[in-house]
C-alpha cells in the first residue's frame, strides 16, 4: 500500500468506528480483506480533512496505480493543501463531507481539482468521490472514499457538447436531426438525438459507409447519398432532397450546408433531417405511421384533447366496429369504440386494468413519462382466449397518440407453458423440504431469470441485430441445459435415488460453468477471469453425481453474477490433484459485488432466506441458492467456506473429492 495505517492515531480508537468490521479493514488485521482491498477494489483512501488540509490515513495499491499519476491528490498545492479548480468545487467538497457525516451512508459527487507540473503546467482533473464517514471522535472525522478518475469522460462530454452547440438553432425545430461532416477526414459527428434514436457513437469514421453497413439507411439510396458527399467535396454550397433514412423507409427532408475556409476550400458540411410531412394536411402521415407500425393489426390515431380518432390499419383481431370505420374512412369518438371493445371482446378479468389504461388522462400521463408503453391483455375470439399486446406511441405534437394492437398469442402461450413447467414439483415445498425438491425449485428460479433476460432482449424491438441474436442463442442454450437438469432431478426423485453415481469428465464441468457465465458477464460488462489448473492430471474422468456438482458451481457463480454491478470483476479458479485413487478439487470464486452483511452471514445457508439487496431486477428467487449448495456438498462429502464484506465483495471456496473412474 502507498500509505499505511500503521502510524495512524485511529488505530487506538476502535470504539470510534461506526462498524466494527470497518475497523478490522482499516487496521489490516485480516489478510483476506487486505487482499480484496488491493486486488479487487478501485482506488480507496481513508482520510481526515480539516481547514482545507487532507491527511491520508490509508490508501490501497489501485490508488497509487490509477489516481496518483493523473491527479497526485496528496501532492497538489503546498503541504497537502488541496487545490480545487475554483471556490465552487471546494464548497461542493465540503458539502459532500457534511452529507456523508449526516447520512452515515455513501454519498457521491464529482469534484474538479488542478495540479501543476514543470512539463505540462496546470492541469484539471475530475474525480468521482463515493464517500462515507467510518469513524468520529470529537470534531475529528475519518472518511473512506472510492475514487474514479472521470477526467477523460468529462472531456469527451465537453467535445460532444461543443459540437452540439453548432446545431442548437436547428435542434429547436420539431423532429430534426443534425450532424457535422468533416470533408477531409470523412468523420461524422451526430447530435445527441441521432445517438439516442439510432444508436450512433459520438464519432463515425469513413462516413457514410457505417450507416449503410448498420442497416440504418436503405441500400438502394447508397449511390445517390455517396454522390452527395462527392459534390460536397467539390465545393457545392447546398444540397437537399427527400431520402428514406430508416429501414422502414420513412421519408426525411435532408439538407447539407457547406462551410469553406478563407481560401474557398470546402472543409465541413452541416447536415439536418426532418420528417417529410406536410404540417398543414399531414398528407404523408398515414404512410409513415403505417410503416412504423406495420407489424400491428389495429392502429389508431387519437387526439388526446378532443378524443377524435382515426383508424390507420386493421387486422382480423380488430373489432367489427373498428373494421367498418376503417373501410368507410370515418373519424369518431374514442370513447365509443372503447366501450364496445371492452364489453364485447376483452377478457372479463382484464377489463378493469385496460379500462383504466384506455382513459385519455391515463394515456396522456403515461406518454408524458415514456415515449412508448406496452401492455398485454386477453380477448375472447370465437370462444377462444387470445393474448394481445397494446403499445402507446407519443406523437411529436404531444396532443396525439398512436394506439397499436397486435396478436402475441403464440409468444404468451409459450411463456405460460414454460412457467407451468417451472412449477414442476414445487407444490407443498415448504412441507417436504427434501434436497431434490430444493434442487428442482432452485433450477426453476434460474430458468425464470433466463426467461426475464429473454423478454428484455426482445421487448419493444421490431427486429433483432446480430448481438441480440447471439444473446438469444446463449440464453436458449442455457434454458435447454437447465431443462435437462430439471428432468434428471425429477427422475432421481421419482426413483427415490438421490445419489446415483456416474462417470463424468472434470473438464466438462468447468466448460459448462464458463459457457453459461461468460455471455452473461459480457452483457453486464463484468470482467470474468476463469482458470482451471487440472492439466497435470493423468486422468480427468471421475465417479460421482454430475448433476450435484454442476448445480453447486452454477449457484455460486450465478450469485456472483447477480450481485455484482457493471464494471466489476469476477475471478474463478479451480485446482485438482490426484492422490491415492481419488481426485481432490478446490474451486474458488471471488467477486467485487455488494457482499453479505455480518448479520445475514449466520443464516445464509438457511432455506427461504434472502437479504434483499439485489443489483439486477432478475435477481429474484426463493432464497435457495446457498441452501442447495450446502446440502449437496454435505451429500458428496464436500465443504464450503464463505468470506464476505459489505461493498467489498465475496470469496467462496468449495472443496470436493471423487474416485478416479
Amino acid at each position: 500500500m502507498s500509505v499505511s495505517s500503521a502510524n495512524s492515531v485511529w488505530l487506538s480508537r476502535p470504539e470510534s468506528f461506526i462498524n466494527p468490521q470497518e475497523f478490522k479493514i482499516f487496521s489490516g488485521g485480516d489478510e483476506t480483506v487486505s487482499y480484496l482491498l488491493n486486488q479487487y477494489m478501485d482506488a480507496v483512501i481513508y482520510f481526515t480533512y480539516e481547514n482545507d488540509v487532507m491527511r491520508l490515513e490509508l490508501t490501497n495499491d489501485k490508488y497509487e496505480e490509477n489516481i496518483l499519476p493523473q491527479a497526485s491528490l496528496d501532492r497538489v498545492g503546498v503541504e497537502g493543501q488541496w487545490q480545487f479548480s475554483d471556490d465552487e468545487e471546494k464548497q461542493k467538497f465540503n458539502r459532500l463531507l457534511k452529507r456523508a457525516e449526516r447520512s452515515k451512508t455513501y454519498e457521491t459527487e464529482e469534484i474538479w481539482f488542478r495540479s501543476f507540473s514543470q512539463c505540462c503546467g496546470y492541469q484539471e482533473c475530475c474525480l468521482i468521490f463515493q464517500l462515507r464517514m467510518v469513524a468520529k471522535q470529537g470534531n475529528e472525522v475519518l472518511y473512506c472514499a472510492l475514487l474514479y478518475n472521470d477526467t477523460e469522460m468529462q472531456h469527451s462530454f465537453k467535445d460532444i457538447s461543443d459540437n452540439e452547440a453548432k446545431f442548437r438553432m436547428a435542434a429547436e425545430q420539431a423532429n430534426i436531426y443534425a450532424w457535422e461532416y468533416d470533408i477531409a477526414t470523412h468523420e461524422m459527428r451526430p447530435c445527441t438525438r441521432c445517438m439516442r434514436d439510432m444508436g450512433l457513437p459520438p464519432v463515425l469514421e469513413n462516413y457514410p459507409d457505417p450507416v449503410f453497413e448498420m442497416g440504418i439507411f436503405p441500400r438502394d439510396y447508397e449511390d445517390m447519398y455517396r454522390n452527395w458527399h462527392e459534390r460536397l467535396a467539390q465545393g457545392e454550397a447546398q444540397i437537399q432532397g427527400v431520402i428514406p433514412l430508416t429501414p422502414d423507409r420513412i421519408p426525411f427532408h435532408v439538407r447539407y450546408i457547406t462551410e469553406f475556409d478563407k481560401d474557398g476550400k470546402p472543409v465541413k458540411a452541416y447536415g439536418s433531417a426532418t420528417l417529410a410531412v406536410d404540417n398543414e394536411k399531414e398528407v404523408q402521415l398515414r404512410e409513415i405511421i403505417s410503416s412504423l407500425t406495420m407489424r400491428y393489426a389495429t392502429v389508431l390515431k387519437v387526439n388526446l384533447d378532443t378524443a377524435e380518432t382515426e383508424v390507420l390499419n386493421v387486422g382480423q383481431e380488430s373489432s367489427v366496429q373498428v373494421q367498418n370505420l376503417f373501410y368507410e374512412n370515418k373519424t369518431f369518438s374514442f370513447e365509443d369504440i372503447k366501450e364496445d371493445y371492452l364489453e364485447n371482446y376483452v377478457f372479463d378479468s382484464d377489463v378493469p386494468k385496460l379500462s383504466e389504461l384506455f382513459s385519455l388522462d391515463s394515456i396522456r400521463s403515461i406518454l408524458s413519462r415514456e415515449q412508448n408503453f406496452t401492455h398485454s391483455y386477453r380477448i375472447v375470439r370465437k370462444q377462444k382466449t387470445v393474448y394481445m399486446q397494446c403499445r402507446l406511441f407519443r406523437m411529436a405534437d404531444n396532443n396525439s397518440a398512436i394506439i397499436a394492437i397486435r396478436n402475441v398469442d403464440d409468444i404468451m402461450k409459450l411463456k405460460q407453458e414454460s412457467e407451468d413447467k417451472l412449477k414442476l414439483d414445487v407444490q407443498n415445498f415448504s412441507e417436504e423440504m427434501d434436497v431434490n425438491n430444493a434442487v428442482i425449485n432452485n433450477m426453476g428460479d434460474n430458468m425464470s431469470d433466463v426467461m426475464y433476460i429473454l423478454e428484455h432482449i426482445v421487448e419493444g424491438k421490431e427486429s433483432l441485430d446480430a448481438v441480440d441474436v447471439d444473446h438469444l442463442h446463449m440464453n436458449f442454450a442455457l434454458m435447454e441445459e437447465l431443462a435437462q437438469d430439471i428432468k434428471k432431478a425429477s427422475e432421481l426423485k421419482a426413483i427415490k435415488d438421490q445419489s446415483e453415481p456416474e462417470t463424468f469428465d472434470l473438464y466438462d464441468i468447468y466448460k459448462y460453468v464458463k459457457a453459461f457465465a461468460g455471455p452473461i458477464a459480457k452483457k453486464k460488462n463484468i470482467e470474468l477471469y476463469a482458470d482451471e489448473n487440472i492439466s497435470s492430471l493423468k486422468y480427468s474422468e471421475v465417479v460421482g453425481n454430475m448433476l450435484y456438482v454442476k448445480r453447486i458451481l452454477f449457484n455460486i457463480v450465478h450469485n456472483a453474477l447477480k450481485y455484482s454491478p457493471e464494471g466489476t470483476e469476477i475471478h474463478c479458479s479451480a485446482e485438482a490433484k490426484a492422490h491415492g485413487g481419488r481426485i481432490n478439487c478446490k474451486v474458488k470464486i471471488s467477486d467485487e459485488g455488494i457482499g453479505i452483511s455480518p448479520e445475514f452471514q449466520s443464516k445464509m445457508f438457511d432455506a427461504f432466506t434472502q437479504e434483499n439487496r439485489q443489483v439486477d431486477p432478475w435477481a429474484n428467487g426463493q432464497g435457495l441458492g446457498l441452501y442447495v449448495v450446502k446440502q449437496l456438498l454435505d451429500k458428496i462429502g464436500g465443504t464450503i467456506a464463505v468470506y464476505s464484506a459489505v461493498d467489498l465483495g465475496t470469496i467462496v471456496t468449495v472443496t470436493m473429492s471423487f474416485d478416479i473412474a
